[in-house]
C-alpha cells in the first residue's frame, strides 16, 4: 500500500489557509483588547457615578432631605389611591350595569364580582317567579351578559323567592363611561 499521496496531501500548504487562520486569530486579538478597554472604561464611569452620587447627597440641609423623604412617602401614597380610583371606576361601571337592568319587584341582597374573570354573581328575593323569570330575560337579552351559569331559585320566606345568578360579562363594559353604560342599558329594556 502506498502512503505517500497521503503524506503529500498532508505537507501541501495553501495560502488561503493561512489567511483564515490569522484573520481569525487578529479577530480574536482585537476582541480581547475591546473587552480590556471596555472593562477599564466601565469601571471608570461606576467611579465616577459614586463621587457625584457622593455630591449630591453633600447638597442641601437636613430639613431639605426630612421634606423630599416627605414628599416620597405622600407620592406613594398618591399612587395607591389612584389604584383604589381606578378599580372603583371598574366597579362602578358593574353597579350601574345592574341599577339599570333590575326589574321591579327584585332586590338583591348581595354583590360579589370577580373582576378578573368577568364575573358577577347576584343573591337576591322578587316578589313571584314571574318577576324573577323576566329579570332572567332582561340579563340573557343585554349585550354585556355572555352567559348566565348557575341559576338557583328558592321558596324563601314571606312567600318570597330567593335566588342567585352568576353572570359572565363581557370585557367591554368596564371600559365605556358610566353614562353611556346606563343609556344603552336603559334603551335595550325599552
Amino acid at each position: 500500500m502506498d502512503f505517500s499521496a497521503i503524506f503529500q496531501i498532508r505537507t501541501k500548504r495553501y495560502w488561503w489557509v493561512d489567511v483564515i487562520f490569522y484573520f481569525a486569530i487578529s479577530l480574536l486579538i482585537a476582541a480581547l483588547l475591546i473587552y480590556v478597554i471596555f472593562l477599564f472604561k466601565n469601571g471608570m464611569i461606576k467611579k465616577d457615578i459614586e463621587l457625584k452620587n457622593a455630591d449630591l447627597l453633600k447638597i442641601g440641609t437636613g430639613e431639605n432631605k426630612r421634606q423630599e423623604a416627605e414628599v416620597v412617602q405622600y407620592r406613594a401614597k398618591i399612587n395607591d389611591f389612584s389604584d383604589l380610583i381606578e378599580n372603583h371606576e371598574f366597579a362602578s361601571n358593574v353597579f350601574v350595569f345592574v341599577k339599570t337592568q333590575t326589574m321591579p319587584n327584585i332586590w338583591f341582597k348581595q354583590f360579589s364580582l370577580d373582576s378578573k374573570k368577568n364575573t358577577v354573581q347576584l343573591f337576591g328575593e322578587s316578589d313571584d317567579m314571574d318577576a324573577f323569570s323576566r329579570q332572567v330575560d332582561a340579563f340573557e337579552k343585554n349585550k354585556y351578559v355572555k352567559s348566565i351559569g348557575t341559576l338557583n331559585s328558592a321558596l324563601g320566606g314571606s312567600a318570597r323567592i330567593d335566588f342567585n345568578i352568576n353572570l359572565l360579562l363581557d370585557p367591554s363594559i368596564f371600559n365605556y363611561r358610566l353614562s353611556s353604560i346606563a343609556s344603552e342599558t336603559s334603551q335595550t329594556q325599552q
